[in-house]
């Protein structure tokens, strides 16, 4: 189901418009994935165009853009708008609709923090929980083969108990902005490794789950390459029945299953460059070793 009309809008153009005249030629990555070579001619023409269809867009759907451009004009660089477009491959009529609801989104997950620089001082200042329980992580310095930044994901330590719902939404805006932070991540896309593996049923968070994804379908800047679901526990069937409710074709045809022991699906995964010994973490079987505090601490210093 579509919950605005931006989204409507959104899944319209995108039946148009899979690609762009600046991959025409392109022979699809591993995920499917085209990747255009950028210039500077290119970029300057596309931001022009961009900035022409977001002038396109109907008013009733610019309220929250209105507000940033009026709060915090400073956020809405050329560099934060290349994003949006590299998002969608260059077509600037389906990222100037991104850019819109993205807004829409970002008031509805921040409320009036919305309009803050996302960062652990500001917008994030009242999510510590949330951002240390250790559900949503990045993987620091990993990297796939094509320079994708690597997001991990584990369920079993969503509690509701332990955190609310919206501020476990903030700290997944973050991590997925902190990934954006790389290049290579924004041209060619993030890749999610998801271990449900000792989770249960009961740690399976519904509306976290619908409100993240909406937040990505449409509406933030990110390229989903991938989403490997590794070694899933025997409910999965159960749960991907209620994850296929809100999402769309284009983003099930992402969720790539690895079932399996241990080795065999380090093996697999072994097979999109994502190697145990400096991608996968020690949760898995791999030799990576997170420390989410350490790693928050250390952004905190080097802002």
């Amino acid at each position: 189901p579509l919950s605005s009309p931006a989204e409507h809008r959104f899944v319209l153009l995108r039946r148009k418009s899979m690609s762009s005249e600046a991959t025409k030629g392109q022979t699809p990555d591993q995920y499917g994935q085209l990747h255009p070579v950028e210039t500077p001619e290119l970029l300057s023409q596309k931001l022009k165009e961009f900035e022409e269809e977001v002038q396109k867009l109907d008013d009733k759907k610019l309220g929250p853009l209105q507000q940033a451009q009026e709060k915090c004009p400073a956020l809405l660089t050329k560099e934060f708008k290349l994003m949006f477009l590299r998002c969608e491959v260059f077509n600037a009529d389906l990222a100037a609709c991104r850019y819109a609801h993205y807004w829409e989104k970002r008031v509805e997950v921040f409320g009036e923090k919305a309009f803050l620089p996302l960062t652990l001082e500001a917008a994030l200042v009242d999510d510590w929980t949330a951002l240390t329980i250790n559900f949503i992580r990045v993987i620091p310095g990993a990297r796939d083969p094509m320079g994708r930044s690597i997001v991990y994901l584990n369920p079993q330590y969503q509690d509701r108990s332990k955190y609310e719902l919206h501020s476990m939404a903030r700290a997944f805006w973050y991590m997925i902005h902190t990934a954006l932070e790389n290049e290579e991540t924004q041209k060619h896309g993030i890749v999610f490794l998801v271990f449900p593996h000792r989770a249960s049923l009961n740690n399976f968070d519904r509306e976290l789950s619908r409100l993240n994804i909406s937040c990505i379908q449409g509406a933030m800047p990110v390229r989903v390459s991938a989403f490997h679901i590794c070694r899933p526990p025997s409910f999965f069937k159960v749960i991907m029945v209620f994850v296929r409710l809100f999402t769309s074709k284009r983003t099930q045809k992402r969720m790539l299953v690895h079932f399996g022991n241990e080795q065999s699906v380090l093996e697999k995964l072994s097979t999109y460059g994502l190697e145990k010994s400096v991608v996968i973490p020690t949760e898995m079987g791999g030799s990576v070793e997170l420390d989410v505090v350490s790693w928050l601490e250390g952004r905190k210093e080097s802002k």
